[in-house]
């Protein structure tokens, strides 16, 4: 949320995020969650969509309130009241799959609303394409105001492999659905750092080798840097580490030093990088962090939550603008020399 937060808001604008409904971190209720929605993004459109049960831990309303939402009962009833509840007319919903009986109403129901609706389909569920996108044709006209994304989960550079299995759903799609959209989202953001210093953005490589062939209507997403499952406690605190976003790949420069030290010395080494990883004129939020942690600035990037903000506030402003150069420097924001 901080990093989406400290973007332009230019860069805002163009974005369309797609919001996992959960019990963040420790909020009491669903609506503290919102509320920090909001506060990061404004009444902006953005894609909603109630994530998974959580298992174990402390059950809080929160957890009950998103137990009410997944209820299909009468075409998730639930579910489609509250995206058109007041207060949440920027919401597009994200359909949910788990009851195909109760799919049709709830198909109806959000095409009538009018915003448009969003079908999430992880890559375990490709196999049944055909009989959902022959639904979904059937109460939205064809897929008219529809976009189906196609979730790759956790990626790597073996996902490069699996373009044919995703063009072939593409092309699943578009059949039944002639006028929807199609995205491919994932997150090949590693796992461990011990012996990497870079890698390349792979969700970015399979999405161009897919778009090639696909052609119209294609849009890309990804998770913004974040990964897939959820990040469990443990193991104490991670070496400090800033992670640099460029186009197509990223830069990994970590310390085994402790600390904000450990952080400071990292960004400086970033900063000698200069010009050939590190752009100093790309002047948004994580670009000051680092260089504001560079100049000793204790309060800049000092947690690893920090870190991963920077990352994340980095990433989504290049990979917004990725065709667009001009746009990507025309941020509108004056953070001074």
């Amino acid at each position: 949320m901080r990093a989406l937060e400290e973007l332009p808001n230019k860069t805002k604008e163009t974005l369309l995020p797609v919001v996992h409904l959960r019990p963040w971190t420790t909020a009491f209720t669903l609506q503290a969650g919102l509320d920090r929605l909001q506060a990061a993004y404004g009444t902006r459109p953005t894609v909603i969509a109630v994530g998974p049960p959580e298992v174990g831990g402390t059950t809080r309303p929160v957890h009950v309130e998103l137990a009410q939402l997944r209820l299909a009962e009468a075409g998730y009833r639930n579910w489609c009241d509250f995206v058109a509840g007041a207060g949440h007319e920027h919401f597009i919903p994200a359909v949910q799959l788990e009851d195909a009986d109760h799919l049709p109403g709830q198909l109806n129901f959000f095409h009538q609303l009018g915003r448009g609706l969003v079908v999430i389909v992880r890559k375990n569920q490709y196999a049944s394409l055909g009989p959902l996108t022959a639904i979904v044709a059937q109460f939205t006209e064809g897929g008219a105001n529809t976009c189906f994304v196609l979730d790759e989960g956790a990626t790597s550079r073996e996902t490069l492999s699996r373009a044919p299995i995703l063009v072939a759903s593409c092309t699943v799609i578009r059949d039944a659905c002639p006028s929807s959209t199609i995205s491919i989202s994932g997150s090949s953001f590693p796992e461990g750092f011990t012996d990497i210093v870079r890698q390349d953005i792979f969700e970015r490589l399979v999405f161009d080798q897919v778009a090639a062939l696909v052609g119209r209507g294609m849009i890309y997403s990804d998770r913004g840097s974040a990964r897939v499952e959820r990040q469990r406690g443990g193991g104490g605190p991670p070496a400090p580490r800033i992670d640099y976003p460029q186009a197509g790949r990223w830069s990994f420069f970590r310390t085994p030093r402790e600390g904000f030290a450990g952080y400071r010395d990292m960004a400086i080494r970033l900063q000698q990088e200069q010009p050939t990883i590190f752009d100093s004129s790309l002047r948004v939020w994580g670009t000051l962090m680092i260089e504001r942690t560079a100049n000793n600035d204790s309060s800049a990037i000092k947690t690893p939550a920090r870190s991963t903000a920077v990352r994340i506030n980095l990433h989504l402003q290049r990979q917004t603008f990725f065709n667009d150069p001009i746009g990507l420097y025309d941020t509108e924001d004056d953070w001074g020399g």
